[in-house]
């Protein structure tokens, strides 16, 4: 019940059971029918409670409070009627297999499960109900707890799978296969980003394309996975040449960018040729002649328009200009 709509779930499983409580005892149905309203109206009032500001804090304590007072309600109501206590034991079973759908996690829902059964439990011997009933009620209270417990360990188990399944393909639609560098979208992203940050912060931004050079004749005349090898190894050399806050990535072909946060354009001239010693200073296995690039500079400052001076600085220059 930790979630904003718990509290309607609450509600609604306790009012859902008047009909049953009618069926049980036509004749006394409106006293257990008063006992559901006022724990549904605790219910719900905790959860208007939990979104005034600053109380999200009492989620967790709000989702036992809620889970106790449905509990208690459903066996305080069957208590109302004829026979009902009998009949009440399927509606707190029906209230604590909600427990799945609302805690926090496996061990929040634990918490819950034992603080309703305890809750329970005290109702009963409070209430004084003969030895009979009071055993029955605690077994399937305790079987309906054990399976809630196992249905949410499942759940978050389920829950953290899809996350972790969306955190990598997430991850793989931004990152190139071979290289393990940002794809192109991927720097496109954090390019915009980037001239975001710039214009809050009136810094200058910089873009680096890298093109290796005379690639399709390395192709030729080594196979392409030499070609491959010589972009992994481009890719982890021009890495190396940057700083931590620099990010890149392969623009696409045999091209790689590098967006350079905070930097004008004499600190990326110095940065291109930096990394152009590192590629030509590199040994390439597979291609006994080395490897050379050429390189383009952009730099953007007094960005007024993110979105467009990143569309105009990827355009400018680069792959022309020449360090």
């Amino acid at each position: 019940c930790s979630r904003d709509w718990s509290s309607d779930v609450c509600s609604s499983d306790l009012m859902a059971f008047t009909v049953w409580d009618y069926y049980a005892d036509p004749v006394h149905w409106s006293r257990a029918f008063i006992v559901r309203v006022l724990g549904a109206s605790v219910c719900a009032a905790s959860g208007l409670f939990q979104t005034l500001p600053g109380k999200a804090r009492w989620l967790p304590t709000m989702a036992k409070v809620r889970m106790i007072v449905a509990a208690t309600t459903a066996l305080l109501a069957a208590m109302q009627l004829d026979r009902g206590y009998g009949y009440g034991v399927s509606g707190m079973i029906a209230i604590i297999l909600t427990g799945p759908y609302t805690a926090i996690d496996a061990r929040d829902l634990l918490k819950t499960n034992l603080v309703a059964v305890a809750g329970l439990i005290g109702v009963i011997v409070a209430a004084d109900v003969n030895q009979f009933d009071s055993a029955g009620t605690i077994v399937f209270v305790l079987l309906a707890a054990g399976v809630s417990t196992l249905l949410g360990r499942v759940f978050e188990a389920s829950h953290r799978r899809a996350f972790l399944l969306e955190l990598e393909q997430h991850r793989d639609a931004r990152t190139d296969a071979l290289t393990g560098l940002a794809n192109r979208r991927a720097m496109q992203e954090r390019g915009r980003v980037e001239m975001k940050l710039a214009k809050r912060t009136g810094a200058a931004l910089s873009v680096i394309l890298c093109d290796l050079d005379h690639f399709k004749n390395i192709n030729d005349k080594y196979g392409h996975e030499s070609g491959d090898a010589a972009l992994v190894k481009a890719a982890h050399v021009l890495k190396a040449s940057l700083r931590e806050s620099d990010a890149l990535g392969r623009w696409g072909g045999e091209e790689f960018m590098a967006v350079l946060p905070a930097t004008g354009r004499a600190g990326a001239v110095e940065v291109a040729e930096r990394m152009r010693n590192a590629i030509a200073s590199s040994a390439f296995d597979d291609v006994k002649e080395g490897a050379t690039i050429s390189l383009g500079v952009a730099t953007s400052e007094n960005v007024d328009d993110p979105g467009l001076e990143w569309d105009l600085l990827i355009k400018e220059e680069i792959g022309r200009a020449h360090v």
